[in-house]
């Protein structure tokens, strides 16, 4: 190979790789891996997508990745760049998101030298400590590359968290000739031996069996489907879950979250009296297990790539360790043929009548506003929550048709991760639309990213609904504190002249035919569009 820059060699690196999409934002600390860049996009290699600020590039590469299945790719500089990604990283690494990160570093000599360079931190790396599944430090650029390709290998094999590469900002200009590493073939963990036949031995067994579908079942959906038809076993989502399986089909139940902002859910008694579950990419974490009440069974099995997720919340009986797909097809092969159970299917089908009329009773508003969006989306429609009521609704709402289809923040639970998020997914979505259901609150956490949009051909309808407050913080006070309100209510700009000014196109929705229209007027549209959605006495008068 040709003598290149260092920072050349980093662009070679992430297209061995199989990357196709760079999220980032430029930077004088950068400039030699944006040199690459340009080659690199130029010549259809590459796509490059820029944001105003670290926060929403970070969320952006995080919708990226879970509309793709693809790890997000996110290039900052040192010091107050990398330090404004954290924030989003954490709800990437709560919720299990493949990403990539790179970021600069101080000039080599200066590294904890403690002089008070620009950009210095007394330990950059370790400030990513929490939040990263892998992260290095590189200390020579002949490393890079093979730096990149262990990242890589992580994230295909291992428990899918971000990973964090810095590398000294002058590095990135050193010329040699340098080693291009490509991908290597995955190697994931396998189940002990016998173990597949110790679950499947449990499962058959049982009378009243339990699915629980989170987000490490998304790449195994068929499998997923067919496992439960052979069982009959009805399948529920867990966080990060909904639409592995299609929640038409007749043994989806929805979701089994419930209590607190979900409510009361048919599904969790379901759950306690299940004589045995089997638990597909989800650590069931406490916020919503045991955090809400649910209670499982002892006879309860956990796919997982990450052995340490098993027995977090719930002692595991038989833990399998390894990628969802292969491992549900073993076990559906290992369990016998099994008659239908009648008084059996009699139940699940009651249970799912009863899990959608609690859904009409608790939210009945909320509901025809998701079936609204339903009905103006097609099957394979993408839909991003921020963390807001509606969203949190949505969960229980909104009818999932596919894997990939329905994301929200379900880790750290970051407000504001919506809308940027929605961006990366439209840029992974393909021809698919997108919708991003918002607040007024967590929408202006990123409002500059309309600019971002604009510049790059990302169009997704963006949903707010605008109830000029913290909406469920307002409703806690009201319960708590006897309608003694503080610092809950918001002055907002005029959402049609923002709109003007970024020059996307606005609609305002005041009913739920109306939303509905909205959506399916934007469907293919290659404009973004802002709908805003006045709620201000919350659902009570939304129809």
């Amino acid at each position: 190979m040709a003598r290149i820059s260092a920072g050349r060699a980093v662009v070679e690196s992430l297209i061995a790789q199989g990357v196709d999409t760079v999220f980032g934002i430029i930077s004088i600390h950068t400039l030699d891996i944006y040199d690459a860049l340009h080659d690199a996009v130029a010549d259809g290699r590459l796509r490059f997508i820029g944001a105003r600020h670290e926060h929403a590039l970070a969320c952006m590469a995080d919708g990226y990745a879970r509309v793709t299945g693809k790890p997000g790719v996110m290039l900052t500089s040192s010091g107050p760049g990398a330090a404004d990604a954290v924030g989003a990283l954490g709800e990437s690494y709560h919720s299990s998101v493949p990403l990539f990160h790179l970021t600069t570093e101080i000039e080599a000599e200066h590294v904890h030298s403690g002089r008070g360079v620009t950009h210095e931190a007394a330990d950059q790396l370790g400030m990513y400590s929490s939040i990263t599944g892998w992260r290095a430090g590189a200390t020579s650029a002949g490393e890079l590359s093979a730096r990149i390709a262990e990242a890589f290998s992580h994230l295909r094999t291992s428990h899918p968290r971000p990973a964090l590469l810095t590398v000294p900002t002058d590095l990135l200009a050193v010329e040699d000739d340098y080693e291009i590493i490509n991908a290597r073939p995955p190697h994931p963990p396998h189940p002990r031996p016998g173990s597949i036949e110790q679950a499947a031995a449990l499962l058959a067994g049982a009378k009243r069996p339990l699915i629980i579908a989170g987000g490490g079942a998304m790449g195994a959906s068929a499998e997923l489907v067919a496992l439960a038809e052979k069982l009959g076993a009805p399948v529920a989502a867990a966080d990060g879950g909904k639409g592995a399986m299609p929640e038409d089909h007749p043994l989806a139940m929805g979701t089994v979250l419930g209590g607190r902002v979900w409510g009361e859910n048919p599904v969790q008694a379901y759950a306690a009296n299940a004589d045995a579950a089997l638990v597909v990419g989800s650590s069931l974490p406490f916020r919503s297990t045991l955090g809400v009440g649910l209670k499982l069974p002892e006879a309860l099995v956990q796919v997982d790539i990450d052995p340490t997720m098993f027995s977090r919340n719930y002692p595991i009986a038989v833990g399998l360790a390894g990628d969802s797909a292969p491992l549900l097809a073993a076990l559906a092969a290992a369990l016998p043929a099994r008659a239908p159970d009648p008084a059996q299917q009699e139940v699940i089908a009651r249970l799912r009548a009863d899990a959608h009329a609690s859904v009409e009773r608790q939210f009945p508003n909320e509901q025809r506003a998701w079936a609204a969006l339903r009905q103006a989306l097609p099957r394979e429609g993408v839909v991003f929550c921020d963390s807001t009521i509606p969203g949190y609704v949505g969960t229980r709402c909104f009818e999932a048709l596919g894997p990939r289809t329905f994301h929200q923040p379900h880790g750290w639970v970051s407000i504001g991760w919506g809308f940027a998020a929605s961006l990366g997914g439209a840029a992974g979505a393909g021809e698919h639309p997108v919708v991003c259901v918002t607040g007024d609150g967590g929408f202006q956490y990123n409002t500059q990213e309309l600019a971002s949009a604009v510049q790059h051909g990302m169009a997704p309808t963006v949903v707010v609904f605008n109830d000029a407050a913290w909406g469920v913080l307002k409703r806690y006070q009201d319960q708590r504190f006897a309608g003694r309100r503080f610092a809950t209510g918001l002055t907002n700009p005029d959402f049609e002249r923002l709109a003007a000014a970024y020059d996307v196109g606005y609609t305002r929705a005041e009913s739920a035919d109306a939303l509905g229209e909205a959506v399916r007027a934007n469907t293919g549209s290659e404009r973004l569009q802002l709908v805003e959605v006045p709620i201000p006495d919350g659902f009570a008068a939304f129809r």
